[in-house]
C-alpha cells in the first residue's frame, strides 16, 4: 500500500462519543418528543450534519439553527478534551518514514478537521486533506475518496481506506480502493456485512499491510 487514507471522526479521533452526546442534547432542545433507539443514534454517525437534521425538518433556516447549536456544544465537548484513537501518531509516523502518502478524507468541514488534527498533534504527518466542502457528494458515495486520488495521484490497486463506518468501505469499494475496518467502531456489524479487505483492532495493524 503506498497510499493510505484516513477517515477521522471515529477512526483517527475520539470523537464518537461526544457526537453521540452531542446528538442526544441537541435533539432534546429541538425535538424533545423524538425518542432515539441506540440503533437510530449510531445510524446518524457517517453523515454530513445536512443529512442527519434535514430528516426531522423541511426548514433550510431550521437546520442552520439546529446545525449552530450542535457545533456550539460539540466545540465545547472538544476543547474539554479531544484525544486521539491509541497509536495514531506512532502509526503515521511509520507510514511516512515508509515512505506512504497519508490523506484524511471526512464528511467535516475543512477547517474544523485540519483544527481537531491539529489539536491532537496529528496534522504534520497529513499531505492533504478532503473535507465536506471539497466535494457535492457525502460517503457513501465514492467522489470524497476519488477526490484524494486525485488530490495525490494515487493508484487505486495501492490505496488502502481506513474507517469506522459502514459508510466509509462502501465508498471504499465504490472508488477502487481497499477498505480497512477498525475493531473498536460502534458499526463493527454493520461494516463486515460490506467485507471490508483488512480489519485491524488498532491503528499500529496497518504496519502489516504496508
Amino acid at each position: 500500500m503506498k497510499t493510505i487514507l484516513f477517515d477521522l471522526d471515529g477512526t483517527l479521533i475520539q470523537t464518537t462519543q461526544i457526537i453521540l452526546d452531542t446528538f442526544v442534547l441537541t435533539f432534546k432542545e429541538f425535538f424533545p418528543e423524538v425518542e432515539l433507539s441506540e440503533t437510530e443514534l449510531t445510524n446518524m454517525l457517517g453523515h454530513t450534519l445536512f443529512t442527519t437534521f434535514g430528516n426531522y425538518t423541511d426548514s433550510k433556516e431550521k437546520v442552520d439553527e439546529i446545525i449552530e447549536y450542535y457545533r456550539k456544544v460539540s466545540n465545547q465537548k472538544i476543547e474539554e478534551g479531544l484525544i486521539t484513537y491509541p497509536k495514531a501518531k506512532e502509526t503515521m509516523a511509520y507510514l511516512k518514514k515508509k515512505g506512504c502518502t497519508v490523506g484524511v478524507v471526512t464528511s467535516k468541514m475543512r477547517k474544523v478537521a485540519t483544527y481537531h488534527l491539529e489539536l491532537t498533534g496529528l496534522l504534520p504527518y497529513v499531505d492533504g486533506l478532503i473535507g465536506y466542502e471539497d466535494t457535492e457528494i457525502h460517503k457513501p458515495n465514492p467522489e470524497p475518496i476519488l477526490k484524494a486520488l486525485e488530490l495525490f495521484n494515487a493508484e487505486k490497486e495501492s490505496t488502502v481506506y481506513v474507517g469506522d463506518h459502514e459508510n466509509d468501505i462502501t465508498a471504499a469499494k465504490k472508488a477502487g480502493t481497499l477498505a480497512c475496518a477498525v475493531t473498536y467502531s460502534h458499526r463493527l456489524k454493520e461494516m463486515l456485512l460490506v467485507q471490508p479487505e483488512f480489519v485491524i483492532d488498532e491503528l499500529i495493524n496497518l504496519k502489516d499491510i504496508v
